[in-house]
Formats: structure tokens, sequence, C-alpha cells
């Protein structure tokens, strides 16, 4: 190393929060908070236990959140749990064959009764099965577009399902990478066809479509879509 460019060098810099040099002439926002209908008649419709779904972004993580219903185990019945709150944290950490793949970094389940002692909490911590169960509940309503994959609690959404609905624009979108904030996703991706078939069969309350200069390079933290 030059002496000059030791002296440049921040020792900061190692603390910082790495950025992704993105080369993208798209960028595409699925707006979460228009979803919920369709979540609710795919998904939460499809399954008699899962009473509520929310999903939701912020700061790089996408939240699932709601009530499952536990009528049906008979140690719930047991102690007098009829349903529980659970919130399940995402972290996108890859987009591949434009399957994008979340990690779940966090996990919990409270009963929906305020108690002195939550039994639901504590055995949460020392049986996985709550665990399993509910994300079972939501992946399996979806298994076109959802599964588990080999890595423990990772999540695989296959977002060719959606593109390949589209003929004149399958095969021609490579997704590049994802980001989750202010209750929205970001897809950033390079398409040499116009994307507004996208759009027009979706439909402008879900999905909007923002082009990017072509020799741009965009440098974006994990979770700052709002600087784009």
């Amino acid at each position: 190393m030059l002496l000059t460019d030791l002296f440049r060098f921040n020792p900061l810099n190692l603390l910082l929060t790495p950025k992704t040099v993105v080369k993208s002439n798209y960028r595409v926002t699925l707006l979460l908070k228009n979803l919920r209908s369709v979540i609710k008649s795919e998904i939460i419709a499809k399954d008699p236990d899962l009473e509520t779904l929310a999903v939701t972004s912020v700061r790089g993580e996408i939240h699932f959140t709601g009530i499952y219903r536990m009528n049906w185990l008979w140690i719930s019945r047991l102690v007098g749990v009829s349903a529980v709150h659970y919130r399940v944290r995402l972290k996108p950490v890859s987009v591949r064959d434009n399957k994008a793949h979340l990690r779940i970094i966090g996990y919990r389940i409270w009963d929906t009764k305020p108690r002195k002692f939550d039994f639901v909490r504590w055995f949460a911590k020392i049986d996985p099965f709550h665990k399993k169960k509910v994300l079972a509940s939501i992946i399996k309503n979806a298994p076109k577009v959802l599964s588990l994959t080999g890595l423990q609690w990772e999540v695989q959404v296959n977002l060719n399902y959606f593109l390949d609905l589209v003929p004149s624009i399958a095969g021609k979108i490579e997704i590049q990478y994802l980001v989750a904030d202010n209750e929205d996703v970001y897809f950033l991706l390079r398409s040499g066809t116009i994307l507004k078939p996208l759009v027009d069969f979706f439909g402008p309350e879900y999905l909007r479509i923002d082009f990017l200069e072509e020799d741009s390079d965009l440098s974006i933290p994990l979770w700052e879509a709002s600087n784009l």
C-alpha cells in the first residue's frame, strides 16, 4: 500500500454497512399494502387455522404477522389457548435465476390472551413445532411461489411464476436485487423489453415501474430503497 493510500484509509469504513453496486435499468415496486385482498382470498381463505396474515416491510426486512388458531391441538385446549399471535421476520439475502431467498432471522409466537405466565411463549422456545406449523400453513397454499430451501429456515420465492404469466416478457427479465422497506418491496432488474405489460396484467394498484439510466450504477445499502 502506498503511503498516500494509507493516509486516505478510513478505519470507520470497516464498520459501515456494505453497499452493493447494482447495474439495473428498471425498478419495479410491489405495493404490499394493496395485497391484502389477494392474501385473504389466496392464502387465508384456504386454511381454516390461519385467522389473519399481514405482510409488511421495514429497513430491509419482510414481516409476516397475524393470528393462528390452535383449537386442533390437544395441549392448547388443555391450557386454554385458542389462538396465538405470530411474527416472522425475513431478510432478503440473494436472488438467483429470478428466485429470491429470504432468511428467517426472527420468529415469535405468544398467546392472544394476556396472562401472567405465557405458556405459548415459553413452550415455543423449547419446541420449534409451532414455527413449522405456521410456516407450513402459509407456504402450502402457494406451492408454486413459496417453498423452504435445503438451508434451515430459508424461504424461496419463485418470481418466475409471475413473470411467466405475461408471455411477452417471459424469459426477458433478470431480477438482480431485492430491497424491502417503507411497506413496499423493490426489485432492481435488467430487461431488454418494455415492462408495461407487467402493469397491464397485474394492475397499477399492485406494481409501479420506474426506468433507470442504463449506464448508471446504483450504490444502495440493503434497506435504503428510498434513496434510489
